[in-house]
C-alpha cells in the first residue's frame, strides 16, 4: 500500500504540473486571439485601422485611404519580422460599407475575390492573388464574416509605383489605382515617417494575461484536486478490501 501512495503521489503531482502548463498557454493563445478580434471589432467600429495594425507590426505609416460608395480602402506600409529579417509590407484592407457577397465558408471555391499589383513603369506583374498558392484552398471574402473586413499583406523589397487592382467575390473591379510606394531600411533609431508598432510592454498590458489566466487556474486545479483525491480514495479501499481478504 505504500508504493501505491507513493506512486500515485508521485502521478498526482505529474498531472497538476501538466495541468498548470496546459492552462497558462491555452488561456494565453485564447486571450491572445480574443484580443485580435476585439481590436478588429474597434477597427471596424471606428473605420481606423491603426490600432489594429499597431498590434501586429515592427512599425507602419498609412498611405492612403480611398473611399467609394461600398468600401473603404486602408492603405498601409508595414514594417514586418522574421527570422530576425526586416521586410516591407504593402497591406491594404478592404472594408464594406454595406452588404455585399462574400463567401461563407473558409473554402468557399466561388470566391473569386483578390488583387493584382502590377509595376506601373515596367507593366510587370509583381504580385496577384490567383497565382499565389496560399489562397488555393482560402477564401479572401471569408474574413468579412470573421472580422468585418480582409486585408492583404504582400512582401515588396524595392521602390516601385504600382497599379493597383481590387476584385471582389464576383470577379467584379471595386478598386483600380495608382501608388508610389517608396522602400524603407528600417532602422529602430531614425523612424523618419513611420510609427511604432505595440512593443512587448504594451501588448502584455494589452493582454493582461494574470487577469484570465489565475481564474482559469483556479478553476481548473480545484476540479483536478477534487477527482484526483476522490479517484485515490476509491482506489485505495479497493486495493485495501482485497488485501484484507
Amino acid at each position: 500500500m505504500k508504493k501505491f501512495i507513493l506512486y500515485y503521489v508521485i502521478f498526482s503531482i505529474v498531472m497538476l504540473a501538466f495541468i498548470f502548463l496546459f492552462t497558462i498557454i491555452q488561456e494565453s493563445n485564447k486571450r491572445s486571439l480574443d484580443l485580435f478580434y476585439e481590436l478588429a471589432d474597434d477597427a471596424l467600429e471606428s473605420n481606423n485601422l491603426d490600432e489594429f495594425i499597431k498590434y501586429q507590426s515592427i512599425a507602419y505609416q498609412k498611405i492612403d485611404q480611398i473611399e467609394t460608395s461600398t468600401y473603404t480602402f486602408h492603405i498601409y506600409q508595414v514594417i514586418a519580422k522574421k527570422d530576425d529579417v526586416y521586410s516591407n509590407q504593402f497591406s491594404i484592407f478592404v472594408v464594406p460599407k454595406i452588404e455585399i457577397s462574400s463567401a461563407t465558408s473558409l473554402n468557399d471555391l466561388n470566391d473569386q475575390t483578390g488583387i493584382i499589383i502590377t509595376d506601373s513603369d515596367t507593366s510587370d506583374i509583381v504580385y496577384q492573388t490567383a497565382e499565389d498558392s496560399s489562397y488555393t484552398d482560402y477564401a479572401i471574402s471569408y474574413g468579412i464574416r470573421r472580422i468585418g473586413f480582409y486585408y492583404y499583406a504582400i512582401d515588396l523589397d524595392e521602390t516601385r509605383n504600382l497599379d493597383i487592382i481590387c476584385k471582389d467575390y464576383d470577379s467584379q473591379t471595386i478598386l483600380s489605382t495608382s501608388i508610389a510606394l517608396t522602400y524603407i531600411a528600417y532602422n529602430p533609431s531614425d523612424l523618419g515617417t513611420l510609427s511604432l508598432g505595440y512593443n512587448d510592454t504594451e501588448i502584455e498590458n494589452l493582454l493582461n494575461l494574470r487577469a484570465y489566466i489565475q481564474p482559469a487556474l483556479l478553476k481548473n486545479i480545484t476540479i483536478f484536486l477534487v477527482v484526483d483525491i476522490l479517484v485515490g480514495a476509491i482506489i485505495y479501499f479497493i486495493l485495501k478490501k482485497k488485501i484484507l481478504k
